[in-house]
C-alpha cells in the first residue's frame, strides 16, 4: 500500500510486483485479500488497483507515516546497532499511539509489539512525548476524549503535571504504568509545523534501571530525536521566532494546566 501516493495511485499487478520486489503470485495474493477487506479496489478495464475508501479507517496521520519510516529507518537503524537495544518509531492517531516502524534486535525479548500495534496515548512514554508538544488546542481535545474512555483512569489534572515534567526534560518515561514488566523511555520528533511522532526504546526493569534508563539512555535518545527532526525539516530558529518555542530537547513547560484544570479533571 505504501507504492499508492497521490502521483501514482493506479498499479497493476506487474507495477506492484515490481517495485515491491516480490513474486506475482505473492502480490496477488495480497491484492486479494486486500480488496474483499475493501482497502484496495480493482479496475477490470485497465487492470489496474487503486485505494479503496476504507484506506481512511486507518487516519491520515498513519497514511502520512509512509514518507516518514523511509527517512527515520536509517537513524533508527544506526541507533539500534550502537545502543544494542531494539527502537520504535509511533505516530498519534486520534487518542492513540501506532507502531509504524520498528528495529528489532534479536536475542531480545519482543514485547508482543507489531507495526500497526496500538496503545494507549495517556500512560506510555510515547503517547506522553508526543502530548508534551502538542499545541494547547489539539491537546485540549484529546484529553476530551480521554475523559469518555472508562479505561483512562488519570486526572487532567495529573496528566497535565506529567507533561509539563516531559517539557522541562525532553524526554517521557514509563515505568511499567502500561504493563508491569515494561519500561521505556522516549523522545518526540518534529516536523517543521509540529511535533510528529515519538521514538522510544523498551526494557525490562530486570535489565536496566530507572536511573540508567534517565542517565544514559534519555540523552542519546534526544540526541537522536533532534538528527530525525532535522532530517525532517524542523528549524528550531523559525520555531521561535514564530511562537518562542524552544528546541526538542529543552522546550520549557507551558502552564496550559493553568488554563484548562477546571474543565479536564477525570
Amino acid at each position: 500500500m505504501e507504492c499508492f501516493t497521490p502521483k501514482q495511485h493506479h498499479f497493476s499487478l506487474s507495477e506492484l510486483s515490481k517495485n515491491t520486489h516480490i513474486s506475482k503470485s505473492t502480490v496477488f495474493r495480497i491484492l486479494k485479500t486486500l480488496c474483499e477487506m475493501n482497502y484496495l479496489k480493482y479496475d477490470s478495464q485497465n487492470k489496474k488497483y487503486y485505494l479503496g475508501a476504507k484506506v481512511l479507517s486507518l487516519g491520515f496521520s498513519v497514511l502520512q507515516s509512509m514518507e516518514l519510516r523511509d527517512i527515520a529507518r536509517p537513524y533508527i537503524e544506526k541507533f539500534s546497532r550502537e545502543c544494542s537495544k531494539t527502537v520504535n518509531l509511533a505516530i498519534l492517531d486520534k487518542h492513540e499511539m501506532v507502531y509504524i516502524e520498528r528495529v528489532r534486535v534479536p536475542g531480545l525479548r519482543n514485547f508482543n509489539i507489531s507495526i500497526g500495534n496500538r496503545i494507549p496515548v495517556w500512560n506510555t512514554a510515547v503517547g506522553k512525548a508526543v502530548l508534551a508538544h502538542l499545541e494547547e488546542e489539539r491537546l485540549n481535545e484529546i484529553i476530551k476524549e480521554l475523559k469518555e474512555l472508562p479505561e483512562c483512569n488519570i486526572s487532567g489534572k495529573k496528566l497535565m503535571k506529567e507533561l509539563d515534567k516531559v517539557r522541562k526534560n525532553g524526554y517521557a518515561v514509563n515505568d511499567q504504568e502500561y504493563l508491569r514488566g515494561v519500561r521505556a523511555v522516549a523522545v518526540p520528533v518534529f516536523s517543521p509545523n509540529e511535533v510528529t511522532c515519538a521514538i522510544n526504546i523498551i526494557v525490562e526493569p530486570e535489565e536496566v534501571s530507572m536511573i540508567e534508563l534517565r542517565n544514559i539512555y534519555a540523552p542519546k535518545l534526544i540526541k537522536l530525536g533532534k538528527e530525525l527532526s532535522e532530517a525532517l525539516g524542523f528549524q528550531p530558529e523559525f520555531i521561535r521566532s514564530r511562537d518562542q518555542r524552544a528546541t526538542p530537547s529543552n522546550i520549557p513547560p507551558r502552564r496550559l494546566s493553568e488554563s484548562v484544570n477546571g474543565r479536564m479533571e477525570m
